[in-house]
């Protein structure tokens, strides 16, 4: 999500991309094959990144990993509505990497991972804490097929599509999400893109390397890219099938099957990039149908001729709810939704959701920005919950007066410094101004902060 905040100007014209600066998202998604000349490995990351194996420079193993640590600080977690009121603790997260490439047709990597949360006060999330577990390991198989470059990947791994909103890793948490399944991509030329996936997503446990046959349902993806414009219209196309066990809508619990439609829209037009999603859901939760709705868009202005390279960001975004009967199920609901594009603590989801949020960037160097804004929250449907920490409603909000529409705004302030080439130092704090949707409720305003450490090697 915060891509923009680390790179130089000329690159921020990728802002809409998750990344970490020099690293992106994926240890996999890093070219090492310039190393297979000696003269290229200067520094020990080099080494390591390029080991090789026989007398053919495309067969190769690299290796690599990641440490991160988070504190987090939280009054009224929340919104003050469930336990615990208050909560200070830190998550670590070590991750090493093995990709090794056979040939230039066929690799196979793995990620194994160990997750920690130190001084949480229960009950722990679940993504909180592993003793240990394959975070990704899976096939790879690459050929070229005229005009396209095909890669299938078979086995366990992470998936996002598009702007990643509604399909996204969940990368602030302490465990990432991940799937068992395959995944199909193609690139024609670099100017469309055609990804079909289907999986089963895996459900963390504690003990270690024991969630090898843990899955919450299955999804399904065939997502179409196509660059209309040179840098300046993308148009995509995409549908997702989720199949959900024990999902939770203004407080009824039961299982789904919710199928997405939808559409985005990016580019940039000079110092002016966007980007918007459009989707539409039907299905059947617990017997009803759903007829749900969901749109996000966010513009940024660069005025890069000025200093510290300020600009202007507006996000607005609508996330329809349930109404009154019941009888239809209208919660919006993302398949592997992404709440961090609200704010990084994530403290309202998307569900039953309508935002507005404008801010400042400001670029003091290349290697630190800021971004402050108030962020203004409204639920479409007073029938329907307030939604938190992974699509959890709070049922309090539901027998709040039909009148309390407004949650709240969020007062959020954001840092991040590129220490580095691999290694960044992010933080953000939150304060709420509670609206009625929350005190009539009996809930409080909430504060958040989170200092975030990351190194990739």
């Amino acid at each position: 999500m915060f891509a923009w905040l680390i790179l130089p100007t000329a690159a921020r014209a990728q802002y809409f991309a998750l990344g970490k600066g020099s690293y992106p998202l994926e240890f996999y998604d890093i070219d090492f094959s310039a190393l297979a000349n000696p003269a290229n490995r200067i520094t020990p990351l080099d080494q390591l990144h390029y080991i090789p194996i026989g007398s053919d420079p495309e067969t190769y193993l690299s290796l690599g990993g990641e440490m991160r640590q988070q504190f987090w600080s939280w009054s009224n977690e929340g919104h003050g509505l469930k336990s615990p009121r208050y909560n200070t603790y830190d998550l670590s997260r070590l991750l090493v990497d093995a990709y090794l490439h056979l040939n230039r047709h066929v690799a196979i990597f793995a990620q194994l991972g160990r997750f920690d949360a130190l001084g949480k006060i229960a009950p722990l999330n679940a993504a909180d804490a592993s003793r240990g577990r394959l975070q990704q390991g899976f096939v790879e198989l690459k050929q070229k097929l005229g005009p396209a470059a095909i890669t299938v990947r078979a086995g366990r791994q992470e998936i996002a599509l598009g702007s990643q909103r509604f399909v996204w890793v969940n990368d602030s948490s302490n465990m990432r999400t991940t799937h068992d399944g395959v995944r199909i991509h193609a690139d024609v030329q670099g100017n469309a893109t055609l990804d079909l996936v289907y999986s089963r997503p895996v459900t963390p446990t504690l003990d270690a390397f024991s969630d090898f046959d843990s899955h919450a349902g299955t999804f399904g993806a065939v997502y179409l890219s196509e660059l209309v414009i040179h840098d300046q219209l993308h148009v995509d196309e995409y549908y997702y099938f989720r199949h959900a066990i024990g999902a939770q809508y203004a407080g009824v619990t039961g299982n789904e099957d919710r199928d997405t439609v939808g559409g985005r829209l990016w580019g940039a037009f000079g110092s002016f990039k966007y980007d918007s999603d459009f989707a539409y859901q039907f299905g059947t939760f617990d017997g009803r149908p759903i007829s749900a709705l969901g749109t996000s868009t966010r513009v940024l202005y660069s005025f890069e001729s000025l200093p510290w390279d300020p600009g202007l960001q507006f996000q607005a975004s609508y996330f329809s709810g349930t109404g009154r009967s019941n009888a239809t199920i209208g919660t919006f609901s993302a398949p592997f939704g992404r709440p961090t594009m609200l704010n990084y603590a994530g403290l309202e989801t998307l569900e039953n959701l309508i935002e507005a949020y404008p801010a400042i960037i400001v670029n003091p160097t290349d290697d630190l920005a800021l971004r402050f804004g108030p962020e203004a929250v409204w639920r479409p449907s007073v029938y329907d919950a307030v939604y938190i920490s992974r699509t959890t409603p709070l049922p309090q909000t539901v027998s709040a007066m039909d009148t309390a529409g407004y949650i709240g705004t969020n007062l959020v302030a954001t840092a991040q410094w590129k220490i580095l080439a691999n290694v960044s130092l992010f933080g953000e704090y939150l304060h709420e101004l509670a609206g009625p949707a929350i005190t009539l409720a009996g809930g409080h305003g909430a504060d958040a902060g989170i200092a975030q450490l990351d190194v990739n090697f």
